[in-house]
């Protein structure tokens, strides 16, 4: 009973508590440890399905052990989805599964709600960069600018990869940009690799995401680290939804 009065109490108390008690600093070394931690994980990229899709829908796995790992001052998330988009083996499905991971510009639309602003900066080939602004809202509230790089590979016939890694992300507090790594930490980084194959069944859908958020403040862990590790793994489930729905 007095840890239930507690939540009740801290859903009332952190907005108050939200804009400043709760804010804190990306630290360079904090930094160094995602970079880190992704020149591992993009050194043992072989470009190979990883997950058995025995159901229908998504299917998410961790993308490393464990899944989520404790740097100083955050907590790298890495977890790895896979769906299958029913269809004929073709070169037009494949196609069309491209155009709608590249129509940037109609993101707003195909991700609804979870992305509300986009635009293409530059497009040179198979490589892009693009803005778009993230919102989520779970006990709080984050909205995100980021940019990115993304890189799409051509693995061989039916085959494509996706290298996408951020480059720029600021929290957007009342219409303005917080100064970068100084906002309450939802999201510092995000770098995503896709694999897209055909198969007789369908085209099939792979995709590992790898994030660095805050740690909990001390004293909330048992009330937020829930809900900090599970953000992850249900923004990238409703992105390989919404792109299988933008399919059909």
């Amino acid at each position: 009973m007095a840890r239930l009065t507690t939540v009740v109490l801290l859903f009332f108390v952190m907005p108050g508590l939200l804009p400043a008690q709760l804010m804190t600093r990306l630290l360079p070394e904090t930094n160094q440890a995602f970079d880190d931690y992704i020149k591992g994980a993009e050194a043992k990229l072989e470009w190979q399905a990883h997950v058995a899709i025995d159901k229908p829908g998504v299917t998410l796995v961790p993308g490393a052990t464990p899944p989520t790992v404790e740097v100083k001052g955050a907590i790298i998330h890495d977890w790895r989805a896979a769906i299958l988009a029913p269809g004929a083996p073709s070169d037009a499905v494949m196609n069309k599964l491209l155009a709608v991971l590249q129509s940037y510009d109609d993101y707003p639309r195909l991700y609804a709600p979870r992305i509300t602003r986009s635009k293409i900066y530059s497009h040179e080939g198979n490589l892009w960069r693009v803005f778009l602004q993230l919102y989520k809202k779970k006990l709080f509230t984050a909205n995100l600018a980021t940019e990115y790089e993304i890189e799409y590979r051509p693995l061989g016939p039916g085959r494509w990869a996706i290298l996408s890694h951020s480059t720029k992300v600021a929290e957007v507090d009342r219409g303005r940009e917080l100064p970068v790594g100084q906002d309450h930490g939802f999201l510092w980084r995000l770098n995503a690799y896709w694999l897209l194959e055909q198969r007789p069944e369908g085209v099939y859908i792979e995709c590992r995401a790898i994030s660095m958020s805050r740690d909990v403040p001390t004293g909330l862990g048992w009330a937020m680290k829930p809900m900090v590790t599970s953000v992850p793994r249900e923004s990238l489930r409703d992105t390989l939804e919404d792109t299988v729905q933008a399919l059909r």
